[in-house]
């Protein structure tokens, strides 16, 4: 065999010769050989096993790398050799050394005195240290589980006449197994000691005062506290119906009073991360309802971030379509994840509204036709759909926290899913057909059908623009339309200049009436027509200026006579309590990784914690470890040897809001490629993506990355979530609050993988852009 081939086998085969080195050292080669490679030809066997030999065999040549040293030299004498080599380099002799047994060889020999396995290994030194740089701990948008270590602080008292002289002493901590009682000074009892406490009155713990023995664990000084805590434990032969309702009612009341201390500082803190990422994530959530085997949109939460950075008229509009609707349910609760098109097109009949989801598009081969249709007319909506499901435990912490009856909300009480919208639009505006396309007729299919379900939605106060108080009301009343005729007519709500009744459809109105509610004593006040839906037979009035004044003084007169019944239908306070509700629910399946960002001088210590659901894909191609997040993949700028971000200093200047991050995934020996994201859009590298797809060689990962900056200190739920923390410690609630203007951003990092992979195969690529020059040359 000529040397050549012996040196392309060797080059072929590094990654089984150094496999099989620790083998010869055990005198194993053959079996190693016969393990690793059976099928090899014999001429390769025989070339892998000689130089696997000629590796092991021990060598007392010098070793020198000076000639390409990084780092100062060092002599020193290893095995009796002499050695002249930087760090790095007595790093890989000692790396050698041991993959060789501690011996001296020649395989050790050649490994330092080569310039490109030096090389490697400085390379790898490097990328560790950006990999390390962009590494972030991770949080679950799941409630934390504090197990059986659950303890929570009631609101009422133990004592006994053996301790502190009978006085009733304050519950620290109340846990499955353990009572931590507060005292000023050091009480006078012993480790051990036994003593009876009485359990006052509590509704669902005691139905009477209850003895209970406990047993003295502990005593410490809790300097958080400024008292001495006293820890006695529950005995084991406590009566089994005492025990099972102390668990029952820790279980009850952890999300309506202050858990431990530590415990509540822990969940005070994740609830407030939470919120700000909901209250400045680009996501629009609309709530579903399960109707028999179908989904039924309900209800939106609308808050700042969501209402900047979408239309939502728009988005709400792409999802109301019927059988749409449907069709995007089934597809969701298949894929999780879906896109939703909507627009007009100009066919010769004029323009035709359609909307239709990618997938839907793909299978009757439109997907191209459809989009370069859409785009040439301008007016269209790409909307991405993500889909979790609302568990029945969610719903009643929900209910909990904020104390609300679901008997009250039974439409709440019914919600089933969550579908998280938001407008993707901007990633097709600018594509062009990249060849021919066939332009079918336009299937039936396809058309918006008009027959829309009705999405109602719910907003934080500061979005909401209503000045007066309105009442759900259900009284009759009478519009007078002339002389001698007349229209009956529900009262649907009630506010001091205005109100909203319900009238058969299609009846004609003049724009001024004059209303009579005989239970509520108002006659023949006259109104103004605001609107009028005709189809469903909805009237919006408002109260003459005139007339104004007497009128408010008369439902205001109601009011404060029947505060008890009008309280139960102030639409603020029932809007309040199912913004409150949705809300919650909406923190716990956000469908974004999110990453909290704070103010520091340094770039990527401004990256502070990230959140990401237990079943979310955006981190591919790349993996966590443990609770750590690696996010170089789409932060860390690429072929630099130290950590930096121009994405990230781009995007906290303002200058980004938002980036594309490309990698192809070779699937032959997973290798991964980083693909600009403008040779991804506008190169004829996107045709070669295409063939690479179309043969199955490769797979595209594409992530966007979206920043918010965030909207304020405080969110809607600010003061909530720390209500329970300061009746604890003041200080660490003075603290918590303080720590709120020290968000900066949220960085959103959502897998798209599923669109651009569709679009490059329906071979549409985006038109170049221009540069500020070629823009200026065109005026």
């Amino acid at each position: 065999m000529a040397a050549g081939e012996e040196e392309s086998i060797i080059k072929q085969y590094q990654p089984l010769i150094r496999a099989l080195i620790p083998y010869e050292q055990q005198n194993r080669l053959l079996e190693g050989i016969n393990k690793f490679s059976s099928r090899l030809p014999s001429s390769v066997r025989k070339v892998v096993k000689e130089e696997v030999v000629r590796l092991t065999s021990l060598t007392d040549a010098p070793a020198d790398n000076s000639a390409f040293a990084q780092f100062p030299v060092m002599k020193f004498k290893h095995f009796g050799v002499q050695m002249r080599l930087d760090k790095v380099g007595a790093t890989i002799l000692k790396s050698e050394t041991s993959l060789y047994q501690d011996r001296y060889t020649v395989g050790v020999f050649e490994s330092v005195m080569n310039s490109d396995f030096y090389q490697t290994q400085i390379k790898k030194e490097q990328f560790k240290k950006i990999v390390d740089a962009f590494k972030v701990e991770s949080q679950s948008f799941s409630d934390i589980d504090f197990g059986s270590d659950i303890a929570v602080r009631p609101n009422f008292s133990l004592s006994s006449v053996d301790f502190e002289k009978g006085r009733s002493c304050t519950i620290s901590s109340m846990s499955y197994g353990a009572f931590a009682l507060e005292t000023k000074r050091p009480p006078n009892a012993s480790t051990g000691d036994v003593l009876t406490f009485t359990l006052p009155e509590v509704k669902g713990l005691t139905k009477q005062p209850t003895e209970i023995t406990l047993e003295l664990e502990s005593i410490k000084y809790n300097k958080h506290l400024g008292k001495y805590e006293s820890v006695f434990t529950i005995p084991s032969d406590i009566d089994p119906a005492l025990s099972a309702a102390i668990k029952r009612y820790i279980d009850a009341t952890a999300y309506k009073q202050p858990l431990q201390r530590d415990l509540e500082i822990e969940r005070a803190m994740q609830d407030l991360e939470r919120d700000r990422i909901l209250e400045n994530s680009p996501w629009l959530p609309v709530f579903l309802q399960l109707k028999g085997k179908s989904l039924v949109p309900h209800i939106a939460l609308f808050t700042k971030a969501n209402v900047e950075h979408n239309d939502t008229d728009k988005v709400i509009a792409s999802l109301q379509d019927k059988p749409l609707f449907e069709l995007l349910s089934q597809e969701l609760l298949k894929f999780n994840e879906a896109y939703v098109f909507s627009g007009t097109i100009k066919t010769k009949s004029g323009e035709v509204p359609i909307t239709a989801t990618h997938r839907q598009l793909i299978a009757l081969g439109q997907l191209s036709a459809i989009i370069y249709l859409l785009v040439k007319n301008g007016n269209f909506t790409c909307t991405q759909c993500r889909l979790d499901v609302i568990s029945a435990p969610d719903k009643e912490k929900a209910f909990a926290i904020h104390d609300i009856a679901s008997k009250n909300f039974e439409a709440l009480a019914a919600i089933s899913h969550v579908v998280y919208c938001r407008d993707v639009s901007s990633y097709l505006t600018n594509l062009t057909l990249a060849g021919k396309c066939e332009f079918k007729p336009l299937s039936k299919s396809l058309r918006a059908s008009g027959n829309n379900w009705r999405i109602d939605y719910v907003m934080e106060e500061d979005l909401d623009r209503r000045s007066e108080t309105r009442y759900v009301l259900d009284k009759p009343a009478t519009i007078k339309l002339g002389m001698l005729s007349s229209v009956e007519a529900r009262v649907a709500d009630l506010s001091a200049s205005g109100m909203r009744l319900l009238v058969a459809p299609n009846v004609t109105l003049q724009d001024e009436v004059r209303v009579s509610i005989p239970e509520l004593k108002v006659k023949g006040e006259r109104y103004r027509v605001v609107n009028y839906t005709p189809e469903t037979g909805v009237v919006r009035l408002s109260l003459l200026t005139n007339k104004k004044a007497n009128n408010g003084v008369n439902v205001n007169a109601m009011v404060e006579e029947n505060t008890a019944y009008f309280k139960l239908r102030d639409i603020a306070r029932m809007q309040r309590s199912t913004h409150r509700f949705i809300w919650e629910l909406a923190v716990r399946h956000m469908p974004s990784l999110s990453v909290l960002c704070v103010m520091n001088r340094h770039i990527l210590d401004r990256l502070k914690t990230v959140y990401q659901s237990e079943a979310s894909d955006d981190l591919y191609p790349f993996s966590r470890t443990q609770n750590i997040i690696p996010l170089h993949g789409f932060f860390a700028d690429k072929a630099e040897a130290k950590p930096k971000s121009h994405m990230l200093e781009s995007m906290f200047k303002g200058d980004t809001a938002r980036s594309l991050v490309v990698h192809c995934v070779r699937k032959s020996d997973n290798r991964l490629v980083y693909i600009k994201e403008k040779d991804f859009l506008y190169s004829k590298l996107r045709l070669q993506i295409k063939q690479q797809l179309e043969t199955d060689k490769i797979q595209v990962s594409a992530t966007d990355v979206s920043i918010v900056r965030c909207h304020g200190a405080v969110t809607p739920l600010t003061k909530k979530r720390l209500a329970q923390l300061s009746k604890i410690d003041k200080a660490m609630y003075d603290k918590l609050e303080v720590m709120q203007a020290g968000y900066s951003h949220c960085i959103f990092v959502t897998n798209m993988s599923s669109l651009h992979h569709d679009l490059v195969l329906a071979n549409v690529i985006a038109k170049a852009e221009l540069d500020e020059s070629e823009q200026a040359a065109l005026g």
